[in-house]
């Protein structure tokens, strides 16, 4: 049984395979590479929900702190575009 590494859904399929292995996508979150958990039976381990839970807490924090920089970069496009515009 496969899973997504994400979500923890079993409702991953592989998009495409051949030498290099396959390429596995999620329907439930999207998620798209070559990562999956493979699991002997149809229940998930405890600790494996709990570091998912680690992991998409991570991945939140992460996104928090990229957002403000994001903001800076498109901000500072904004300008050099619109001092291009006026002094050309």
């Amino acid at each position: 049984m496969i899973r997504c590494p994400r979500c923890n859904s079993t409702e991953i399929y592989p998009v495409a395979g051949g030498y290099g292995g396959y390429h596995y996508r999620c329907k439930k979150c999207g998620y798209s590479g070559a990562l999956v958990v493979e699991y002997d039976d149809d229940a998930a381990p405890e600790e494996e929900r709990e570091l998912q839970k680690e992991y998409r807490e991570e991945v939140r924090e992460y996104d928090r702190r990229r957002r403000p920089f994001l903001w800076a970069v498109i901000i500072l496009i904004i300008i050099a575009v619109v001092f291009f515009l006026l002094y050309r």
